[in-house]
């Protein structure tokens, strides 16, 4: 099969993860192309058994400009004839549902709250164009529900995102941050670490709130582009980096504190790593924790700090939790679960064609 996958930005970010696995693990026997904007840090690691095709600049915001970005993609369309058409977030999702056949187009849907919730005044495109793809697929159930409450729900299916499990595969590396990291938790008696951009999605006053309250234990947050200053003592943002789940080793416990999400790649690889977690109870998380393996809360610091103590206080207790939570990863969230259910998916699009 000839694969494309087509997305707005090539940040590293939950979405950009889930196309480098789906390339990295279908290249072999298919041939695949990325179609991206931005310059491409997600595939840096990737290899070269694809094609790269840069659309334009980091652009996530709608502007005129995109006339210009749908007639690349018709142009690519017919160059290269592909047979599976692979969507990833709303700004593609749109272009490409008019860009190219219905027949051919999954669309993967990474939190509708983003649209429901955030950009509401899309949701009118969402609904015209629901029918403009052979499978819409949701990553959580709560994804599937919400878009059947807008009557979007005819061609849609859930496909639980999956990690690759780096818990068993990932070497030590001796660099600034994990020299950082030993200095941290020999300076603190627990790390409670977040891995995630700062963006508005994201509630970076709120982890700072928990942090206040929560003195003796030190703060981590990867994944903020720029530098930020005057910190708390307890809290450290070590940037934005490359395989930043290889870090997780050095957490007792992770949170992930946000205003929407779909199914966060994040909180999969801590599973993986065999961390307890306490999230915001928003999207797909509350599918994911189960009070074995992790909390999800509501978004107040008195609800995060209650439950990230009573992980840390008892050892055995963490031990306990630790051992769920990579229980929970190998029985739902394996890379090889997420590949089998689209492979499936992409195979039924080429079986309709004969």
């Amino acid at each position: 099969m000839r694969i494309f996958q087509v997305i707005t930005v090539s940040e590293y970010g939950g979405a950009q993860t889930i196309v480098s696995d789906l390339v990295r693990n279908l290249s072999s026997e298919n041939e695949l192309f990325i179609l991206y904007g931005g310059n491409g840090e997600a595939w840096g690691n990737l290899g070269d058994n694809f094609t790269r095709i840069k659309l334009n600049g980091h652009r996530k915001e709608v502007s005129f400009r995109d006339i210009t970005l749908f007639f690349k993609l018709v142009y690519y369309r017919f160059k290269y004839k592909p047979d599976i058409v692979h969507l990833h977030s709303s700004k593609m999702g749109v272009l490409g549902r008019l860009a190219f056949s219905r027949k051919k187009i999954v669309y993967t849907v990474h939190g509708f709250d983003s649209v429901r919730t955030a950009f509401r005044k899309f949701l009118v495109i969402e609904k015209l164009l629901k029918n403009r793809a052979f499978r819409i697929v949701g990553v959580s159930q709560y994804d599937v529900n919400r878009m059947e409450e807008e009557n979007i729900y005819k061609n849609v299916e859930r496909i639980y995102n999956g990690v690759t499990d780096h818990y068993l595969h990932h070497l030590d590396v001796d660099n600034p941050v994990t020299d950082k990291l030993k200095s941290i938790k020999r300076k603190h008696r627990k790390v409670v670490m977040c891995i995630s951009r700062i963006s508005r999605q994201k509630k970076f006053d709120l982890f700072l709130g928990i942090a206040a309250v929560m003195p003796q234990y030190a703060f981590v947050w990867i994944g903020n582009k720029e530098k930020i200053e005057g910190l708390p003592e307890n809290v450290y943002c070590l940037g934005e980096m490359h395989s930043a789940y290889s870090y997780l080793k050095y957490a007792d416990v992770f949170i992930l504190p946000s205003n929407y999400e779909g199914l966060p790649m994040s909180i999969l690889e801590s599973l993986a790593f065999g961390v307890p977690i306490v999230a915001s109870a928003v999207g797909g998380i509350t599918e994911v924790l189960d009070g074995k393996n992790g909390f999800a809360v509501e978004n107040n610091v008195a609800d995060f700090k209650d439950k990230i103590e009573y992980i840390v206080s008892d050892k055995n207790r963490q031990e306990t939790m630790s051992q769920y939570a990579r229980q929970s990863y190998l029985a739902n969230f394996t890379i090889e679960k997420m590949v089998n259910s689209y492979k499936a998916v992409f195979e039924s699009i080429v079986a309709n064609k004969k």
